[in-house]
């Protein structure tokens, strides 16, 4: 298996990191996580094209199990009752963010690579396969610095770039002051 692209490690390192702690610490509440408005009512990207009203329904559904949050002891827990609150229209996308800030409200960190949506497509780039996959998998391709969410997040931020013949010339990897946003990604 090849390491990754150091230019996409470094470009997460020191742009991206920063900016996926501060999404997960401006969500003040398990409201919040599950419908996705941030501390400065700001939805989202990821759960965009779902309507207000379903997430609405959706929090209501996550705060009746609060207690059952409360005393999670482990991202996987928190997983697995936010999946218990699925309803129409919330995908696995939604269980997980909402399951991520929830847990990193508590200090918990999953114990595994969730793959799903974005992170999938990396994660394939890569060989990696499944719904889940261990750390060490990562590991050996030089992600041995991240945490496991933000394997997650670099998966998806980088998917496009990940197989990427022109990683030299990326203007988002070259010139990031250019490309604020995920605008800037290689469009193959």
């Amino acid at each position: 298996m090849n390491k990754v692209n150091i230019k996409l490690i470094n470009a997460f390192l020191e742009r991206d990191r920063l900016n996926v702690r501060a999404d997960l610490e401006s969500y003040k509440d398990f409201y919040c996580a599950a419908t996705s408005y941030n501390s400065s009512n700001i939805k989202h990207g990821h759960q965009r094209r779902i309507n207000p009203n379903t997430l609405k329904e959706f929090a209501q559904k996550v705060l009746e199990k609060e207690t059952e949050l409360e005393n999670a002891k482990s991202f996987d827990d928190i997983y697995a009752i936010i999946k218990s609150c699925k309803i129409y229209k919330i995908g696995r996308l939604a269980i997980y963010d909402t399951a991520i800030r929830i847990a990193y409200l508590k200090g918990l960190e999953p114990t595994e690579v969730y793959l799903q949506q974005g992170a999938s497509w990396g994660a394939h780039k890569l060989r990696i396969h499944g719904k889940s996959a261990n750390r060490n998998k990562f590991d050996e391709l030089g992600l041995n610095d991240f945490k496991i969410h933000e394997i997650e997040c670099f998966l998806c931020i980088y998917h496009k770039c990940l197989d990427c013949l022109y990683i030299d010339s990326c203007p988002y990897i070259v010139t990031p002051n250019l490309f604020p946003t995920k605008k800037g990604i290689c469009k193959r």
